[in-house]
């Protein structure tokens, strides 16, 4: 009997063991596939049994050992099914799930890629990553830890940053808000300074390299930066956060997002303030931003209307230097020579030195200023027309105002050699004097303005439409009309009464007093307006996906220029008409101030652009995928490679029979990844005919005389390969500890030489640059980074990239007759090292609190960051050798500091 029991109470202690072991707990977290943010209430379904998440999005099932189909779903997210074999302990799931209107919109208009189905190379950057390492620097600046890309400060001016990937510029990269493109359209450039609080409200950034997924009908050459703002499909949330930093840097932000709210309506609002004394001297900034974003979901209809805009006035370092400038130890370790070493200019002035600093009345001042407000506004129209059709209108506006201001005149300010400062007192004293040569209180040197004022529209229109489960075509038109105003004013009279220009002035103007607001110089208006068609047609049949991609566009240009005197050609003569020379003609006067030559101006410019793209990938199995792309390009080249204005000359030049840009692309890829440890290489071949110059070039009528007249001539026929592996990865091997790491090897030259027209000389001159390495970044990227999570929610992030074969950029001309294809000085090597971490967590149920502290370059590493090669324009430069004593340069940010507080709720 006492066995009995015995038995028995054995028996019942250890069924909950027994009943155990037959079990697992299935538990995980679910987050917003872009946003990483956490999901509460969302659903967790295996059959009839189910449970929903937490308010940290976390959830916990028990189920008996076996093989299940788990269902995760969410209200306004496409569901997920993930297959699951049970064993026994725990088994740990976490799982992002995508916005099912947001996932059809981003993918269909704003050409987003997806994991193992768009043949392309592109890697994502989430709003999570953006909070924790983008500390206060230009957006462009966290893109560092993408294979290929390069991006430095430039002259350490708050947005005065740049951005290449595999050796292109942003000219040359598509840099697209919500699928809207926002490039600059007579020049391709991208002003980050306009969108300096964007960071507030991105969902999500996804860098495309190489061809890209754009279906656009002007298509990029090195690749796309896709930011996607949030809308409806975010959480509900109000948050406050407060930054301070290194040269005084402050800001404060307020966001506010509803969320879907019962009605179908969705609002996104956001505010920020900055100020900024700025690391580099003089680089101050001061600035607003704001957002809004309206979303109203109406059945099978989802209207959205959003704008914003940065207003904004910092401070500039647009001028690089000799290195000696800088730092004569660095120089002199790298090359530059004690005799080449000036005593007539300031020396060992330190990485925050600024050559555009005066004093006046006892303060420093910058004389080189920035400023802009380019508001955007969009209005979205997204219809699931059937099922299967989706149709997507977006009409969007922005107006751009300001520019960018520095000295002019001829009596330029004096320069101490002890503090490398101007005397702005001495200039200002002497505006304001009288002498025999100087009768007037005229301003001699002023600050002016070089404004840059825009207006530009446009609508895109994309439909899709799935004809089968194989096939799918969309297709659409992209529109495009701009116009840009550019002309010099006066700034600030600097003391004076007026400043006498010795060029143009206002047509409608009786003298050449100029007054602060006055036009003088130049003044003209620049119009581009482009139409375009492109398709897509897509095949997908178990592991295989294809896409076939056309589109052609026809660009036109046009300049009117209102400085300039009009030709006027009559029956049997013709003359320009001048302001100091009337001519009466059949008993016409035309001067300067008749409506017959007010503007001188060309007709319409048209040239096409075809593109081809074809893609493939394939999934060898549920871990391994390969693909591989193909392109041909011929798009129109940029503005003044069809039209320039002349500043020099008395006639528009309009190019005969301007070149289209010519691209051939080839990319092969394969793709990795499994729970723990995913990772991508790449292989890509980009060969670029009738590569347009970033700077025109000039023909001096007396090469010895840098005063006499000069020409602008075109280059046509100038080409350059890149070609290289990039390689990424990604590995979590345990909870706490994440590992990131990425290797770019690069070797981009130009290969072809050209040939251009010398009107003084009347000759053809060539130039080249054959076997030359293409410059301005850095060919050769290898990066890591580790994450350890100690504790839920307290995390430390150390990022290091190291930078090679880098080097300097050049201009043409220089590679002629003895230095054709010489190569350029090459920029030394360095490492950078980035220090991220912070704590987030909740002191009461709906109120989270978070903590960010960030290190940039750490390790206080002296670098260079860009560099021209023979620039003696610049100061301290004198030599024209291809080597380290010719080139001007920037040096990098030292060590600054980022701390910040959140609160969330």
């Amino acid at each position: 009997m006492n066995w009995k029991k015995l038995l028995l109470y054995c028996c019942i202690s250890l069924f909950p063991l027994l009943l155990h072991a037959q079990n697992t707990v299935l538990k995980g977290v679910l987050s917003d596939a872009e946003t990483q943010e956490t999901l509460i209430g969302a659903t967790v379904l295996v059959g009839s049994q189910g449970t929903v998440t937490d308010l940290d999005g976390n959830y916990q099932l028990t189920l008996k050992n076996g093989n299940y189909d788990i269902t995760f779903s969410y209200v306004g997210y496409e569901p997920q099914v993930i297959a699951v074999s049970l064993t026994g302990g725990t088994y740990d799931l976490n799982v992002n799930l995508r916005s099912s209107q947001y996932l059809k919109e981003i993918v269909i208009v704003s050409d987003i890629a997806v994991e193992r189905e768009t043949p392309v190379a592109f890697s994502n950057i989430s709003s999570i990553k953006l909070q924790e390492e983008l500390a206060s620097q230009d957006l462009p600046m966290v893109l560092n830890s993408t294979p290929g890309t390069y991006a430095t400060q430039t002259g350490g001016g708050d947005g005065d940053a740049r951005i290449t990937i595999r050796g292109f510029d942003q000219r040359n990269l598509a840099v697209m808000l919500d699928g809207i493109p926002v490039n600059d359209m007579e020049n391709g450039w991208v002003y980050w300074s306009n969108w300096f609080g964007l960071d507030l409200v991105t969902k999500t950034m996804q860098v495309q390299r190489g061809l890209g997924a754009s279906k656009l009908s002007i298509p990029s050459v090195g690749g796309t930066i896709n930011i996607l703002t949030k809308g409806i499909e975010s959480k509900k949330s109000l948050s406050f956060q407060q930054e301070v930093g290194s040269g005084s840097y402050f800001r404060s932000t307020l966001g506010y997002t509803s969320g879907r709210l019962r009605n179908g309506w969705g609002i996104s609002l956001a505010a920020s303030y900055k100020n900024s004394k700025g690391w580099v001297d003089g680089t101050y900034s001061k600035g607003y931003f704001y957002y809004f974003r309206i979303d109203k979901e109406m059945g099978k209809h989802m209207l959205s209307l959003s704008g914003f805009g940065a207003p904004q006035e910092h401070g500039q370092r647009s001028y690089d230097s000799a290195m000696e400038v800088i730092d004569v130890d660095y120089a002199k370790k790298h090359g530059v020579p004690d005799s080449l070493i000036e005593n007539y200019i300031p020396l060992n002035m330190g990485r925050r030195y600024n050559q555009h600093i005066g004093i006046l009345n006892g303060n420093e001042e910058n004389t080189a200023i920035n400023y802009y407000h380019k508001p955007q506004f969009s209005l979205r129209h997204s219809w699931q027309v059937t099922p299967k059709t989706f149709l997507s209108n977006v009409i969007y506006l922005s107006v751009g105002k300001g520019g960018g201001v520095n000295l002019d005149g001829s009596h330029r300010p004096i320069r101490s050699i002890e503090t490398g400062l101007y005397d702005l007192d001495e200039v200002y004293t002497f505006n304001q004097s009288t002498s025999l040569f100087k009768p007037d209180k005229n301003s001699e040197e002023i600050l002016r303005a070089s404004n840059n004022d825009h207006f530009w529209y446009g609508l895109l229109s994309t439909v899709r439409t799935d004809i089968s489960q194989r096939f799918a075509i969309s297709g659409g038109i992209d529109l495009r009309s701009y116009r840009g105003d550019h002309y010099r004013s006066v700034y600030d009279l600097m003391g004076g009464e007026y400043y006498k220009s010795t060029g143009n002035y206002l047509i409608d103007q009786k003298t050449t007093q100029l007054h602060e607001g006055d036009k003088y110089d130049y003044n003209n208006s620049a119009f581009v307006r482009w139409a375009g068609v492109f398709g897509l047609v897509e095949y997908k049949t178990g592991p295989w996906a294809t896409f076939l991609n056309l589109s052609g566009a026809s660009t036109g240009y046009r300049l009117e220029d209102y400085f300039k005197p009009k030709v006027v050609e009559l029956a049997d003569t013709s003359f320009f008409v001048t302001n100091d020379q009337p001519v009466l003609y059949h008993d016409v006067l035309y001067t300067i101030n008749s409506e017959e030559a007010k503007i001188q101006q060309t007709d319409w410019i048209v040239r096409p652009s075809l593109t081809i793209k074809f893609g493939a990938s394939y999934d060898i199995n549920d871990d391994l995928s390969v693909f591989v792309n193909l392109g041909n390009l011929s798009r129109a080249t940029r503005f003044t490679n069809v039209i320039n204005d002349n500043r020099f000359g008395e006639e528009i030049i309009e190019v005969q029979d301007p070149q289209n840009e010519k691209v051939q692309a080839a990319e092969l890829g394969l793709g990795y990844g499994t729970e723990k440890f995913s990772a991508n290489i790449n292989a890509y071949y980009t060969n670029w005919k009738n590569k347009p110059f970033d700077f025109p070039i000039y023909v001096l009528e007396d090469p010895n005389d840098p005063e006499s007249d000069r020409v602008q001539v075109n280059v046509f026929g100038i080409g350059a390969l890149h070609k290289g592996i990039e390689f990424d990865f990604a590995y979590n091997p345990i909870p706490k500890w994440s590992f990131e790491g990425l290797m770019s090897l690069g070797n981009w030259t130009w290969n072809s030489k050209a040939e251009y027209f010398n009107p003084f000389e009347q000759k053809t001159e060539s130039f080249d640059p054959r076997g030359v390495r293409v410059g301005d970044a850095a060919q050769t990227q290898i990066g890591g980074l580790v994450r350890y999570e100690p504790i839920k929610g307290l995390y430390f992030k150390l990022r290091g990239t190291y930078f090679d074969n880098f080097y300097a950029d050049f201009r043409p001309e220089d590679l002629q007759y003895e230095n054709a294809q010489r190569q350029s000085w090459k920029v030394p090597t360095y490492y950078l090292f980035d220090l991220n971490t912070g704590y987030s967590f909740k002191v009461s149920k709906d109120i989270r609190l978070t903590a960010r502290f960030n290190v940039l370059n750490l390790f206080d590493t002296v670098y260079i960051s860009d560099a021209q090669n023979n620039n003696t324009n610049a100061m301290g430069v004198t030599t024209e050798n291809f080597d380290a004593a010719s080139a001007s340069v920037f040096f990098g940010q030292g060590r600054r500091y980022n701390f910040s507080i959140a609160v969330n709720l």
